[in-house]
Order: structure tokens, then sequence, then C-alpha cells
């Protein structure tokens, strides 16, 4: 029994460090193009941190693992805000500055309310697909804003200027190690998703449980990483944008593909019990932030805790 364990491992590190390499790659990408670094965090990375969470949730379906799909992709938004951004925020806290965290906020918190919606009657179909690619192309197309009005009210860095310069050898290099993250998240995710419900029956633990926690969080590192990344830099807005807009696209991007190529079994506990803590812990998050502009770290150490009884519940009584 101990090969699943150490196969598990295996796809856990592959996931890991594929998503550290490609976030790395696309963001060299973006500042190429001359993009200010704070527009880069919104979108680019953003999108490249949520591919593990899509590989996973996607090849779950695939497998008819929908369970494991749809707790992955709601386990991560959990995961981001109960305990990385509340990591973050509990080293430094943030002060909330820009006008666009609001519309991101409100937004996210409206989008858990329609997939709760989607979800109520017990499947995510194609049909919800459709509507899930529509609120993705509301998301794109307010990003799309964000960027024009950033770029008119901003002016390029010193390390915008030198993205720009590479040599064609150090372009070369971020192409293959592009496409070599991807590889590995993509094989890891495979190693996760089988090896994942071999131990989860193994144990006598549902799989979706598996996925909500250890899988989510694992999925989730590249978040971590980046956020982590931001505060050293002294751009805490700038994680702070890209964990709302990874669970943006969570929503959207990963549920909405993975209902694309399966249905996705909604269960109770995941009616009652998950979509509700993932909006319970948003709101914990935004509702405070607008009001006193800044997370502090009280309020960090609020969602840890809520989040590690969530967890602790999920494997206590085995929901």
């Amino acid at each position: 029994m101990i090969i699943p364990y150490i196969l598990f491992f295996i796809g856990f590190i592959l996931l890991i460090k594929g998503g550290d390499l490609f976030v790395e790659a696309a963001t060299c990408f973006a500042r190429i193009t001359g993009l200010p670094e704070v527009v880069i965090g919104a979108t680019i990375v953003s999108l490249a941190t949520t591919l593990p969470e899509l590989m996973f949730s996607a090849i779950s379906a695939i497998h008819h693992e929908t369970a494991m799909s749809l707790g992955n992709a709601v386990g991560s938004i959990i995961c981001n805000t109960g305990f990385i951004l509340a990591i973050c925020n509990l080293i430094k806290p943030s002060k909330i500055t820009s006008r666009f965290f609001y519309l991101k906020g409100v937004l996210l918190l409206m989008y858990l309310i329609i997939l709760w919606v989607l979800g109520a009657k017990g499947v995510i179909g194609h049909f919800s697909s459709i509507a899930l690619f529509s609120m993705l192309i509301i998301y794109i197309l307010l990003n799309l804003e964000i960027v024009r009005y950033k770029i008119g009210n901003s002016k390029n860095t010193k390390d915008e200027k030198e993205g720009r310069s590479l040599s064609f050898k150090k372009i070369v290099l971020q192409i293959f190690q592009f496409f070599f993250g991807a590889l590995l998240i993509l094989v890891g995710a495979h190693l996760l998703v089988d090896y994942g419900v071999i131990i989860a029956e193994y144990w006598s633990v549902p799989p979706g449980i598996i996925s909500l926690t250890i899988i989510a969080l694992g999925t989730s590192l590249p978040e971590l990483i980046t956020s982590i990344s931001s505060l050293k830099k002294g751009h805490a807005e700038l994680a702070l944008g890209n964990i709302l807009g990874a669970n943006i696209l969570n929503i959207t991007l990963t549920i909405g593909v993975s209902a694309n190529f399966n249905d996705l079994i909604v269960n109770h506990q995941s009616i009652y019990l998950d979509i509700p803590m993932a909006f319970l812990i948003n709101f914990l998050l935004i509702v405070p932030a607008l009001y006193n502009k800044k997370i502090s770290r009280f309020q960090a150490f609020i969602l840890l805790f809520v989040y590690l009884l969530y967890t602790s519940f999920l494997f206590i009584y085995h929901v």
C-alpha cells in the first residue's frame, strides 16, 4: 500500500513545481509586453496560478470523479482565502487603496451565490457551464477595463523595461519552462487523481473530502508562492488581487470547463456546507475590508480559525 502514497506525493511535488515554473514563465512573457506589474498580477498570474486546479478538476471530470472535480474547485476557493490570504495578512496586514477591490470583491460574492443556485438542483451540467462561461466573459471584460485604466495611469518601472529587453536565449528558455511547467502540472494532476482515489478508498474517506482539503491545498500552492513573493516586494494589494482573481476563475473557468466534460453531481454536503462556507469565508474577508479599508491581523486570524475549524470538521466527522 506504500506505492500509492509515494506516487501521490510525487504527483503533489510535480504539481507544485510545475505551477511554480509555469507562473514564473507566464510572468516573464507578460513583462515582455510592457504591462505594469500590478496589471500582470491581476490578470496573467491569476490565470497561471489557477491552472493546477483547472487541470486536476478537468481530469477528475473526465475520469467521472465529479465529486473530486467540484470539491477541488470549491476547496481551493476556501483555502485561498482562509489559509493563504490569512497567512499573508498575519505576516503583513494589507491596506485597501484600490477601488477595483470593491468591484472584484462584490463580483466574487455574487458569483458564489450564482454557483449555489446553479448547483441547488443537484447537478452542474452543460447549460450551467454556459452560464459560468458567460460570467467568465464578464470578468475578462472587467479586467480589460482595469488594464486600460492602469496602463493609462502608470509609468513603466525599471523591471518592466528590462523585461522587454530579454535576449533570444532567455526567451527560448522561458518558452521551454512554460511548456515544461504545464507538462509537470498535467502529469502531477493525473497522479493525484488516480492515487488520491485509492488512498481515500483505503481509509474510507470520501474522495470529495480529500479534494476539498489536501489536494485543494496542493493546487493552491502557486497562489501562496506568488502572494508571498508579492509581499516581499511590498505589493500587498497585488497578492490580494491575485487571490480574488483566482477565486473567480475557479468558479467560472475551472468548474465551467469541468462541467463541459461531464455533469458535476452536487451532493448535499456541497449545497449545505462547502459552497456556503466558501461564501462565508469570502464575506468575512470582503465586507470588513471594504468598511475598514484594510485587512487587519485580527481579521486574518478569524479567517484562518474558520478555515481550520471547517477542515477539522470534515476529517473528524467524514461528512
